[in-house]
């Protein structure tokens, strides 16, 4: 076997499955100092919007290049920590998804954030757009839900002790902090509707598995 079959055999191998963007957003500062994250404990935090937008790639065999899922989130408590309590959540699939690409949507979505979506209901179709230009991202499901992120500014830091003091909520990701512009959710699949809008609350980067 030559060497260059052999690296290109290795390079397969190693590649991921599937890979694309992510963006979250919550309710509460994700890019904040302990003492103001700690204060926000069973205050805020509550609701999140999440999206994940394919490149390339299969899950359980089925091609998903260029299709999308996103999810919405409700809980008793703040995310992310151990006052979370319950959670319902809503998954909604790419309008665009054929029957077996929408199932494949939900279980790649369900096996990234097992925590918060294992029991989702059935998937709902939509509309889905995601945009992203480094930390400048946009997420719509349809009239239902939208997040648009920026990079911060040095005007957003408050205690110059900032990090990133939640994890995503999906797995397999690598992000980074974003100002969240706008954060909204109009649907009727949780009890209750938000807006939440200039706050340190977003997350960007990307998944691969």
């Amino acid at each position: 076997m030559s060497c260059a079959l052999l690296l290109a055999l290795l390079a397969a191998g190693d590649a991921p499955a599937i890979q694309g963007d992510y963006i979250e957003a919550r309710t509460c500062d994700v890019w904040t100092g302990p003492c103001f994250a700690n204060g926000d404990i069973n205050v805020k935090g509550r609701q999140a919007v999440a999206g994940w937008s394919v490149d390339r790639g299969a899950w359980d065999g089925v091609r998903l290049d260029g299709l999308k899922v996103a999810a919405a989130l409700l809980a008793d408590g703040t995310i992310g920590t151990d006052r979370e309590g319950e959670i319902k959540a809503v998954l909604y699939v790419d309008a665009k998804a054929t029957e077996s690409q929408a199932a494949a949507l939900a279980a790649m979505a369900r096996s990234l954030a097992p925590r918060y979506l294992s029991k989702a209901p059935a998937p709902v179709r939509a509309e889905i757009a995601f945009e992203r230009k480094g930390l400048e991202a946009v997420l719509r499901v349809s009239d239902v839900a939208i997040v648009r992120t920026k990079a911060f500014c040095p005007c957003d830091a408050i205690c110059c002790n900032e990090e990133q003091f939640f994890p995503a909520m999906s797995g397999a990701t690598r992000v980074e902090c974003a100002k969240t512009v706008e954060h909204a959710y109009a649907g009727t699949g949780l009890d209750g509707r938000w807006s939440d809008p200039d706050k340190r609350s977003a997350m960007v980067g990307r998944f691969a598995r």
